[in-house]
């Protein structure tokens, strides 16, 4: 279940301490009015006025003094974050702390604020190592300075809860541990504690956990002033008890939480929703199984319906929202699946909740391309983004007024007119960039089917799978144009991921041993997942699969059928492999083969090949290695700023040159009849991106690939080029998911022969398709063949030239079917490469057509 979110205590106030700095005697001059105007307006909550004062107080400020630069900048930057202009916001902290080392004197105290606000700032957009290192610059200046424990504590605590949202539990204890003795006043006990209690729960310490609730309690009895506080520590116990088997106790805490969230907050806000969702395990734990269902049905209807997940892309919220309700979406689908409904129904509604849970890991990373982007879609995009914004300071500014119980009912009243107002402006606002740009909303939110359009996008002869994994147990959604099957499969994420990692032990070039094979695994996990779906899956040919967790980082196709003994290398021949009775389709969500099947194809490209290939890197020796291989963290720079890292040449240059695979480029382009290469100096950045990429049928990259989560410190998903001296803009040696995304393509394919292209994790909540796919898919590719490991070169020239070559003389089979035979053709060949670790790297992402 979802706790309480960590209580962030906030910004702190720069801007009233400097502005009152003299200017002259008896009168004030027109920055002095300026910020004057700015002040007043704001304390009136007039935010358009103050913005506009604090606007001319920064222009008045650019030719005098650094004090007055920084005074109106630190101003700007609050009034802007109040009126939820973030970026405005960003900047003109940034330029303050630029600028306020130029003030004579001991500032250190005030260059703190700065870096803390920013910190904070950052921390809310989502970009938390920024804020990790703003808030650590802050607290290093602190440290130096006069002991201020108002100000270091509400720094620690914050610093604390990012580092354990980072998943930095012994640094955010460390951090608790440092803030425990500043601790002075109710208020600051009970959000410590409260805090703390959360990250001692998730390490499994439950007893510890819940006695620092009992003293956060304590510290805020009823009569308190803190209402929402006492809630979120009412709701945490709770959730806490129930998990622990307390139920007495838990249904008297989540009680008072929920009549609390209620009154307070309304009945569709995401803390009465995380309230709500507690409630519907507790009443099952209690036996009350209609009552629980109903509670969470109405917890999903407000997560479905909250503008951060809808909208927020340039923030961490909307995939943070998916990761904290993962659990609390398995409740509600555990309950569905026990119901008495009918089958059609439990299939209808497991399929609206199971894609709420679809996460969107990259797509602030793309949001911060294309909102940049010229043109209606970028204007649009902005548009949303400004009113989300709005929405989200409005909420704020009303939780904190809520907080009182003392606090102004006619201003409450004012701020939640203002709230459904800028909540159906986002609706509507959304629904229009939906209709109109269609694939931007499918990239930056995901684009929910309802079941008949779901059945109705397929084939006679296809069926789609969609998973989602929970901590203790499965999800499987199976639907064809006729029937559809929703099952709990008891069997966790850790499950999966271990029978995971020892079937990808079997098969990756690094460990794998071509005489043996997990041949238990493979077929246990085809008897877990797939056979209850049989009654679906049984005689459809092609399955589109939109794996979760752990089965992101594994191909369906080598999965067996039936169980094998341990065989030898003469008998893979012989083996049950699903692929070959179904060809497997991956797809990163069932709105992207909505999306595709919906959109008419454009006239085909002119020309038939357009492959990167060879980049220049390292040190070339006299033989080739035939295995391409991992790649080390470290490539891309640091940045002080959120507009994106630039990868580092000099670490790329140090990767291994890569084996084979200008061959590869020249064999790929002989069985399409020609084509373009662009290999050793010519594959960079500079020179394929002058290529008019629309006139090529296929592209095909043969060079390293990074994966988000993986090598990517930026969590930014990346084709390695030949670097350039310098890193710029244009051109920094990595092709990236973000730059992908905005490149105009008409390929009927895609192929990225890198290592690892499309490898998650195979953490629950991670991003395993690749984002390079997703990129691809956006940017106009209609299908996309990408790699689940490190691959042999041999065998992937045999594969990918033997599905270009079936697709060019059976082109009605289309892309599953060519993929299909050219892996068969691998089993059953005496070209030695009947292992699946030479024919089951590769995944098809598209349509399948």
């Amino acid at each position: 279940m979802p706790l309480a979110k960590p209580v962030l205590l906030p910004a702190l106030l720069l801007a009233a301490f400097l502005h009152h700095i003299p200017a002259r005697a008896f009168e004030l001059d027109p920055w002095d009015e300026h910020m004057q105007k700015a002040t007043q307006a704001w304390e009136r909550a007039d935010l358009p006025g103050a913005l506009g004062a604090a606007r001319a107080a920064v222009q008045q400020g650019r030719g005098e003094n650094a004090d007055r630069q920084v005074s109106g900048l630190a101003l700007l930057a609050r009034i802007a974050q109040e009126s939820g202009d973030l970026t405005l916001a960003e900047q003109s902290l940034r330029g303050a702390i630029e600028r306020i080392d130029r003030i004579p004197g001991d500032i250190r105290q005030e260059k703190a604020i700065l870096h803390n606000n920013l910190g904070a700032l950052l921390d809310q957009l989502g970009d938390l190592s920024g804020a990790e290192s703003q808030y650590r610059a802050a607290l290093a200046l602190q440290m130096r300075g006069p002991e201020n424990n108002d100000e270091r504590f509400p720094l620690l605590l914050n610093l604390a809860g990012l580092l354990e949202r980072r998943g930095d539990d012994r640094g955010a204890a460390g951090f608790y541990q440092q803030a425990a003795p500043l601790a002075k006043g109710t208020t600051a006990i009970a959000a410590l504690n409260n805090n703390w209690a959360t990250l001692l729960h998730r390490q499994g310490d439950s007893t510890t956990a819940q006695a620092r609730l009992q003293t956060a309690l304590t510290a805020l009895p009823e009569s308190s002033n803190r209402p929402l506080l006492r809630a979120s520590i009412l709701h945490n116990l709770g959730t806490m008890e129930t998990e622990t088997g307390q139920l007495d106790s838990a249904n008297g805490h989540l009680t008072a939480a929920e009549e609390i969230r209620h009154r307070r907050l309304g009945d569709a806000h995401l803390d009465t929703a995380r309230t709500l969702a507690s409630l519907a395990l507790l009443r099952a734990r209690q036996g009350d199984a209609t009552s629980a269902l109903s509670n969470a049905r109405s917890a999903s209807a407000i997560l479905t319906r909250s503008p951060e997940l809808q909208s927020g892309w340039q923030t961490s919220s909307g995939s943070q929202i998916r990761r904290d309700w993962r659990e609390a979406i398995a409740t509600h689908l555990r309950l569905l699946a026990a119901s008495p409904a009918t089958p059609e129904r439990r299939a209808s509604e497991a399929l609206e909740i199971m894609q709420l849970a679809r996460h969107g890991e990259l797509a602030r990373v793309f949001a911060r391309a294309l909102f940049a982007a010229d043109g209606e879609a970028g204007d649009r995009l902005r548009a949303i983004e400004k009113v989300r914004e709005t929405f989200a300071s409005t909420e704020q500014t009303l939780a904190a007024r809520l907080e009182r119980e003392d606090s102004d009912t006619a201003g409450e009243e004012s701020l939640r007119r203002q709230l459904a107002e800028q909540h159906r402006q986002l609706e509507m606002l959304q629904a229009e960039f939906a209709t109109r740009h269609p694939r931007y909303h499918e990239l930056l939110s995901g684009q929910r089917l309802p079941l008949p359009a779901a059945r109705q996008m397929l084939g006679a002869d296809e069926a789609a799978i969609v998973f989602l994994c929970a901590q203790g147990e499965t999800f499987a959604l199976a639907i064809s144009r006729e029937n559809s099957t929703f099952v709990r499969l008891p069997v966790s994420s850790d499950e999966l991921a271990t029978g995971v990692r020892r079937l990808r032990q079997s098969v990756t070039p690094e460990s794998a041993d071509t005489k043996r094979y997990a041949t238990d695994e493979a077929y246990a996990l085809y008897r877990t997942l797939l056979e209850p779906l049989s009654e679906v899956l049984a005689d459809k040919a092609v399955w589109f699969i939109v794996p979760d967790g752990p089965l992101e980082s594994i191909p369906f196709s080598l999965f067996l059928q039936r169980p094998a003994p341990q065989a030898t290398a003469a008998d893979w021949k012989q083996l049950a492999w699903l692929i070959r009775q179904h060809a497997p389709v991956t797809l990163p969500s069932l709105g992207s083969l909505a999306l595709a099947r919906s959109t008419a194809l454009p006239a085909s490209a002119p020309e038939p090949l357009l492959a990167v290939a060879d980049p220049v890197l390292g040190t070339r020796s006299g033989g080739r290695r035939r295995v391409r291989e991992a790649l080390p963290e470290g490539l891309w720079q640091e940045s002080s700023t959120r507009s994106g890292r630039l990868a580092n040449p000099e670490q790329i240059k140090r990767l291994a040159p890569l084996p084979d695979t200008a061959d590869e480029a020249r064999a790929v382009a002989a069985a399409l009849g020609g084509g373009e290469l662009l290999l050793g100096s010519r594959a960079s950045e500079t020179e394929f991106k002058a290529h008019d990429l629309g006139r090529y049928r296929n592209l095909l990259f043969a060079t390293h690939g990074l994966m988000a989560g993986e090598q990517v410190g930026a969590g930014e998903a990346a084709l390695v080029m030949t670097p350039p001296a310098s890193a710029n803009r244009h051109d920094d040696g990595l092709l990236a998911a973000s730059e992908i995304a905005q490149l105009r393509l008409n390929a009927d394919w895609v192929v990225l022969s890198a290592c690892n292209t499309a490898a998650g994790d195979g953490k629950p909540g991670a991003e395993g398709l690749s984002g390079l796919a997703k990129a691809f898919f956006h940017a106009g590719a209609r299908n996309l063949l990408v790699s689940h490991w490190s691959v042999v070169s041999q065998s992937t020239v045999l594969l990918s030239t033997g599905t270009f070559r079936r697709l060019r003389d059976r082109p009605e089979q289309g892309k599953a079917r060519a993929l299909q035979a050219a892996m068969l053709d691998l089993i059953d060949g005496d070209s030695g490469y009947s292992h699946p670790l030479f024919w089951a790297p590769f995944v098809l992402v598209g349509d399948g057509r």
